[in-house]
C-alpha cells in the first residue's frame, strides 16, 4: 500500500513554491480521473464551498480519482494558500498558479470552478460543484453526476454548466494595461474609499480588503461585474424614493467608471493624486456606553450550512424605567456577523425558548424573527451603518424588568468560528418629550399558491392620530421579491416612505429618513409586497414548491413592515399602549 504524505506547513510552503502549477502528494497518482479545482483564498463562496469540497474528496480519493486545488488570483502567496488549506482540512494537492496561466489553458472565468478530467486526461466537465452556493438548497450536483460515471467506468462526453456564483478570474494582467482616461488615482479610489472601504478592510465582515491600489486591481473585473449587477453595495432601497440617512448606491455613472477603468486593466495612473485611505474610529463610537451587555462565553459557529439567527437573552434589573438615546454593537467576529437587531420582551418569553433549545450554547435559534411578537426594538446594526442618538427629544422606553433580546444573523465561513457580540446603551438623562415607537404594520392573512412567479399581497393601516414617522424596515423571508411603501394623506397626496425593488433576505436594513415625516391623523400607509414561489426561484426553500402562509419557520413567509414613529402633541408618558403593535384588518387583494 502507498503511503501519503502529510507535510507540515512550513515544508508545505516550500513544496508548493517548487510545483507552482502541478503539485502533488505521493500515493495521489490518477488511475481513473482527475479534479482540478479552482479556488481563492479571499473569495467567499469558495470558503463556503469548502465542507463540500472536503465531502468529495473524502468519498472519491479511494475509487481512484485524483483531487487537485490551483489559486490563480493576483496577490496570493504560498503561505496564505498553505494556511488556507490547512485551516480548511484539504488533504489533497494544493498549488499557486502564477498569472492564472493553467486557469487560462483551461477556460476558467470564475471561482470556484471544478473541472474535471479521465483517465486519459481528456477534460470532460468545467462548471460549478453543485447548482446552490447554499448546501441545503442543492438541487443537482454536478460534480458528483460525473464522478459516479467515470468510477462507474463509462465514457463520457464533454458537458460544461455556466458557473453564475462566484468570484472572477483576477489572475493579473496577460498584457499592458490599456490607455484610458479613467485612473485609479484620480477616479476610483474616491468611489472606493466612499463606498467599499467601511466593510472592505481588515478586521471587517467583508472577505477582502480595498483599502490600496494593488487590491483594487487584483479586484477590479469582480467589481465591474458586481456594481454593474447591483449586487454591490448592498443597498437595497431604490434611489430618490424617499432619502435615508448612511444612503450607500451607485450612480450609473459611477458604474460605467468602474467597469471602464476594470476594461483598460485598471490603470493606476498618478500615484501622487490619490486620496489618502478613510481612517476609522476604534471602539464605542458615541463615547462611553452607560451599559455594556454581552453573553458570558462564546457562541460556536459551525463550518457549513444555513445563516443562523441565534438570539442572545439579557434580563434587565432596573428598578426605574430608563430611556435609550442611541445603541452602538460591536460584534466579537466580524467575518461571520452580517447584522444585529435588539429586541424587547416584557412578558418574558424568550426565557422559555432559550431553555428548550437545550443545545449548551447561550441564547436560542430562529429564523427571521425571535420566536414571539415582540414588545419593542432598540434598533439594530449591520455594516456601514454609523450609530446615531435618536432626533433631539425622543428616545426608546425601556420599562424595569424588561428583557433585551440580541439577535444576530450568523452567515458560516467554511471553516468553525466563534463570537462574542457585545451591544451598547446610551441613556437619556432625563424622560424625553417623546417616546419612540414602533408599530408592526403587518398582513399575516396571505396564502401563496405554488408556482406562482408574482403573487401580490397588500396592506393599508390607518393612522388614528398625529405622528411623526423616523424609519422603516421591510421584513419578508426567501420568497420576498419586492416590498413598497407609502403615504396617502388625507388631501390625497401620497408620500413615499420605503421600496425595496430587489429584496435579499441576508440584507435587511432599518432605514432612516434623511428627515423625520410628519404623518396627519385619518393618513393610511399602504405596503404593497410580491413573492415568487416557483421552482425558478433558486431561494425557494420548498422543492417542489409548496402553499406558503405566514410562519416563523424558513418554509413560511411574512409580509411585515416595521416603522418607527412617535405621536405628536403627546408626552412620552401619556402614549396609549394600544398604539403599539396595531395590526388592522386587511385589505386589497393576496
Amino acid at each position: 500500500m502507498k503511503r501519503r504524505i502529510m507535510l507540515p506547513l512550513a515544508l508545505s510552503a516550500l513544496f508548493l513554491a517548487a510545483f507552482s502549477a502541478f503539485a502533488y502528494f505521493v500515493g495521489q497518482q490518477p488511475t481513473k480521473g482527475t479534479v482540478r479545482l479552482y479556488l481563492s483564498t479571499d473569495c467567499p463562496v469558495a470558503a463556503k464551498y469548502s465542507p463540500r469540497i472536503q465531502e468529495l474528496a473524502r468519498t472519491y480519493s479511494g475509487k481512484g480519482i485524483r483531487f487537485e486545488a490551483l489559486f490563480p488570483n493576483a496577490l496570493e502567496s504560498v503561505d496564505t494558500v498553505a494556511a488556507y488549506a490547512k485551516e480548511r482540512g484539504y488533504s489533497f494537492s494544493v498549488a499557486l498558479d502564477p498569472g492564472g496561466q493553467q486557469a487560462r489553458r483551461d477556460g476558467i472565468t470564475m471561482i470556484p470552478t471544478v473541472v474535471i478530467f479521465d483517465a486519459k486526461n481528456r477534460m470532460i466537465y468545467r462548471g460549478p460543484i453543485d447548482d446552490n452556493k447554499t448546501e441545503e438548497n442543492v438541487r443537482r450536483s454536478y460534480a458528483k453526476e460525473i464522478l459516479d460515471k467515470l468510477v462507474a467506468g463509462e465514457d463520457i462526453a464533454f458537458s460544461e454548466v455556466p458557473v453564475e456564483l462566484g468570484c472572477m478570474l483576477m489572475a493579473g494582467d496577460e498584457a499592458a494595461a490599456k490607455p484610458a482616461p479613467v485612473t485609479y488615482a484620480e477616479h476610483v479610489a474616491p468611489v472606493l474609499y466612499k463606498h467599499c472601504t467601511p466593510c472592505h478592510r481588515p478586521g471587517e465582515v467583508a472577505p477582502f480588503s480595498l483599502t490600496s491600489y494593488e487590491e483594487a486591481k487584483k479586484w477590479a473585473p469582480m467589481i465591474a461585474w458586481a456594481t454593474e449587477n447591483k449586487r454591490m453595495p448592498p443597498w437595497k432601497a431604490v434611489p430618490n424614493y424617499n432619502r435615508f440617512l448612511d444612503e450607500n448606491h451607485l450612480t450609473e455613472d459611477q458604474v460605467r467608471l468602474l467597469k471602464s477603468w476594470a476594461e483598460a486593466g485598471a490603470p493606476r495612473g498618478d500615484a501622487s493624486k490619490e486620496p489618502a485611505p478613510p481612517k476609522f474610529e476604534e471602539g464605542w463610537l458615541l463615547g462611553k456606553p452607560d451599559m455594556v451587555l454581552k453573553i458570558d462565553r462564546p457562541f460556536k459557529l459551525e463550518a457549513t450550512g444555513r445563516d443562523v439567527y441565534r438570539n442572545f437573552v439579557f434580563k434587565t434589573d432596573f428598578k426605574e424605567t430608563k430611556w435609550v438615546r442611541a445603541i452602538d454593537v460591536r460584534p466579537g467576529n466580524r467575518t461571520v456577523v452580517h447584522h444585529v437587531i435588539a429586541f424587547l420582551d416584557e412578558r418574558g418569553q424568550s426565557h422559555s425558548l432559550e431553555a428548550k433549545q437545550g443545545d449548551g450554547q447561550p441564547g436560542y435559534s430562529t429564523f427571521g424573527g425571535i420566536g414571539f411578537l415582540p414588545s419593542g426594538s432598540l434598533g439594530g446594526w449591520a455594516p456601514g451603518l454609523q450609530p446615531r442618538f435618536a432626533p433631539e427629544g425622543t428616545a426608546f422606553e425601556l420599562k424595569p424588568g424588561t428583557t433585551i433580546v440580541l439577535q444576530v444573523h450568523y452567515h458560516k465561513s467554511g471553516k468553525p468560528e466563534e463570537d462574542q457580540t457585545e451591544l451598547a446603551l446610551y441613556f437619556a438623562k432625563e424622560p424625553p418629550k417623546r417616546a419612540l415607537q414602533l408599530a408592526w404594520i403587518a398582513n399575516p392573512l396571505f396564502r401563496i399558491p405554488p408556482g406562482a412567479k408574482d403573487h401580490v399581497v397588500r396592506m393599508r393601516y390607518p393612522v388614528p392620530v398625529d405622528v411623526t414617522a423616523y424609519s422603516a424596515m421591510p421584513h419578508m423571508h426567501l420568497l420576498g421579491k419586492e416590498m413598497k411603501a407609502w403615504v396617502e394623506k388625507p388631501d390625497g397626496t401620497t408620500e413615499p416612505l420605503v421600496w425595496v425593488k430587489d429584496w435579499e433576505f441576508n440584507w435587511q436594513f432599518v432605514y432612516y429618513f434623511q428627515q423625520p415625516k410628519k404623518i396627519p391623523a385619518g393618513s393610511t400607509v399602504h405596503v404593497e409586497a410580491h413573492y415568487d414561489n416557483s421552482a425558478e426561484n433558486p431561494n425557494n426553500p420548498n422543492n417542489p414548491p409548496k402553499p406558503v402562509t405566514w410562519g416563523e419557520q424558513t418554509t413560511d413567509e411574512m409580509m411585515l413592515l416595521i416603522v418607527a414613529f412617535s405621536v405628536d402633541n403627546l408626552p412620552a408618558q401619556g402614549i396609549l399602549n394600544n398604539l403599539r403593535n396595531r395590526v388592522t384588518e386587511r385589505r386589497g387583494g393576496q
